[in-house]
């Protein structure tokens, strides 16, 4: 009915950035990940260790702000 395709998800424990929880992580695409914690997409990246960032799909709705003091 669907033809053949392969499919294959990838589970892994991991930090994530968003809500700060030591969690499970689970691809899906080869390098986007989803935390079960919270649901954020996280974008895989290899450079020296394995980190986890959140994934921005509008650049333009990425918010600055500055830490409050006091």
């Amino acid at each position: 009915m669907f033809g053949d395709f392969n499919l294959r998800a990838e589970v892994v424990n991991g930090v994530c950035p968003t809500c700060n929880f030591n969690t499970v992580l689970v691809s899906i695409s080869r390098d986007c990940f989803r935390c079960i914690t919270c649901g954020s997409d996280l974008k895989q990246h290899v450079n020296g260790k394995i980190s986890y960032i959140p994934q921005v799909n509008n650049p333009e709705q990425i918010r600055f702000e500055a830490p409050k003091n006091g």
